[in-house]
């Protein structure tokens, strides 16, 4: 029988196997779920980690939390209940570009907060060709003299973009018309239309982006951190705190922060020199907001569906919040202590969207008919009439299995495999120990040049993988200087989620990449000045509200622990578990 290896040669083994599963996360010569299925095959095979315990690392807490608010999304994305929310901002922003760009920032800032920023993109998109494309009406009847009276009669014809935003509700559920997605074309257009495209494209994908870092499941690097962070803190026999609630209070304001500079920024990126500036380019298109509010005027009131799933994703929100305040004690002090946690409520309102049912019921069908009655039903269904009595419920498994992101689950737990071989193996502390040379300079510039480098690196990678990378090694770094591992880790998580630089960071970036408006250079200009500021941000809000409230000035004392033998005991305590499992029947 094979022996173990030795210390050195465990942690030499993690680091090629690390080696090999980087190379293909950057390389993309596979694909990115592809790769992370490679932890089960190479940690066991290298002598790191037993094959039991790294397929037990695929499925965490974290991922049931991120499952279940993917499955919640999926129906605001199939009522369009989404798409409502972002025609009604739209509506009530003024007719000048800069509010109009507001008006598309903040729908996508919000939505990314709770669903898929891809999904948010993908769906803001076809708005954003509309837009333009009245955009370029007005100004072409503007040219011709005649825009003023066609305002004041409401005759002005649609665009192609605006005609196939005009859809019914039963419509919109199913997949659009190909001209829904029309571009607006830049052909024999002049400079000042080309620059607004230009920045039009770039408040949807910017904001979509910054809208993630505001709640825990709004994007992967967060779930990534919630995940290794519960996993580092139970190494050495404590709780990482870390809740959707708590949070918001990093995230949220950090959040808001950004969105304002890149709204201010993206002026400045249209307008040139004229921002600072008497001369000011045109202020207002008057026929856009007309045309929006006619297109929000067509959903037509709300639907019973849409008010459910409106519910269940507010009921969703506030039992997060509630769950745990900390100021006053919540709704998960009715259980013992650490038996519950965010995914409960997630997996709950998820389940609930595949009860409740996406019409009103007809109460006296169901409760009140008699015998004779259900035989007539019958035979009325049998002449192909439907039955009304049928309930169809808000979502069904082939929506959810077919528009779920199983490739960004497998990623995720592959990270957390990834993580826990480095922290088994000891490969997370030997990298941290040659890290400690940087304890000449302060903990938060520190913190400053981790933000940095990994802000750097999510550019150019996926921003789930760039996290799972680096965050156990800065969480180790931070115990090696005696600093509270979360005041490294938040900061770099939260920094994986800045790719404003290349349209291969992140997909919305690729999307509006893909429209045509823009290119790498435009792309690299406008996300430049974005990436190096907000994380200038995220240090100003680590170290002005973010310390006093998580309290990470000292290093908590179960840090101060001998780290080989909380290792020893918590992979003492992994094999007893493991060994007892494997004799369940």
């Amino acid at each position: 029988m094979a022996s173990k290896l030795s210390p050195y040669l465990e942690v030499a083994s993690c680091a090629y196997g690390i080696l090999v599963i980087g190379i293909f996360w950057v390389t993309e010569a596979l694909p990115l779920a592809v790769t992370s299925l490679l932890p089960v095959l190479l940690f066991p095979i290298l002598g790191v980690v037993p094959v039991k315990q790294i397929c037990a690392s695929y499925f965490k807490e974290t991922l049931m939390l991120f499952l279940g608010s993917l499955i919640v999304a999926m129906a605001v994305e199939k009522w369009n209940l989404h798409r409502r929310i972002a025609l009604r901002a739209l509506t009530l922003v003024g007719p000048e570009p800069k509010m109009l760009m507001f008006g598309t920032m903040l729908p996508c800032w919000f939505l990314s907060m709770w669903m898929s920023n891809t999904a948010t993109t993908a769906m803001m998109v076809p708005i954003l060709n509309a837009i333009l494309g009245q955009i370029k009406e007005s100004r072409r009847m503007d040219m011709n003299g005649d825009a003023e009276h066609k305002t004041m009669t409401g005759k002005t014809e649609n665009s192609t973009e605006l005609e196939a935003l005009n859809t019914t509700d039963k419509e919109i559920e199913y997949k659009p018309e190909p001209k829904y997605n029309q571009v607006c074309r830049l052909d024999n257009e002049d400079e000042d239309f080309i620059k607004l495209a230009k920045t039009f494209a770039l408040c949807i994908a910017f904001s979509a982006n910054i809208g993630g870092i505001a709640t825990l499941t709004g994007t992967p690097p967060n779930i990534v951190f919630k995940g290794l962070a519960d996993s580092l803190f139970n190494d050495y026999g404590t709780d990482s705190g870390i809740t959707f609630a708590n949070w918001l209070v990093v995230g949220f304001p950090l959040s808001v922060i950004c969105l304002a500079f890149c709204w201010l920024w993206l002026q400045v990126y249209y307008e040139g020199k004229g921002f600072f500036t008497c001369k000011k380019k045109r202020s207002s298109f008057d026929q856009v907001k007309y045309h929006l509010q006619k297109e929000y005027n067509s959903l037509g009131p709300m639907t019973f569906a849409e008010c459910i799933v409106l519910v269940d994703f507010l009921t969703l929100a506030v039992l997060w919040v509630t769950r745990n305040p900390q100021f006053v004690p919540g709704w998960s002090a009715l259980f013992p202590d650490k038996y519950v946690g965010d995914a409960c409520p997630a997996v709950l309102m998820a389940v609930l969207l595949f009860v409740l049912p996406s019409k009103p019921p007809n109460l006296w069908i169901i409760f009140r008919r008699t015998s004779n009655q259900d035989q007539e039903l019958g035979d009325e269904n049998d002449d192909g009439e439907e039955d009304t009595a049928t309930v169809v419920p808000l979502l069904d498994w082939e929506t959810v299995n077919r528009k779920m992101a199983w490739g960004v689950i497998i990623l995720m737990g592959g990270g957390f495999a990834l993580a826990d071989a480095c922290s088994a193996s000891g490969l997370s502390e030997w990298v941290s120990e040659q890290l400690v040379v940087l304890n000449v300079m302060p903990p938060w510039a520190i913190a400053l040049v981790l933000a940095y480098i990994i802000a750097a690196a999510t550019n150019i990678t996926s921003n789930a993988a760039t996290a799972t990378l680096f965050l156990p090694i800065v969480g180790k770094l931070a115990i090696q200087l005696e600093t509270h591992p979360l005041y490294f880790m938040i900061p770099c998580a939260i920094s994986a989620s800045f790719a404003f630089l290349l349209p291969v960071g992140i997909p919305p970036n690729a999307i509006v990449f893909a429209t045509g408006y823009l290119s790498i250079k435009d792309m690299m200009i406008g996300g430049s000045v974005i990436n190096v500021v907000s994380v200038l941000f995220v240090s100003l809000a680590m170290n002005a509200w973010a310390n006093p409230f998580y309290e990470l000035y000292t290093l908590p004392e179960a840090f101060r622990k001998d780290p080989i033998t909380m290792t020893t005991e918590t992979m003492l305590n992994s094999s007893l578990i493991y060994n007892a499992s494997s004799c369940v029947c």
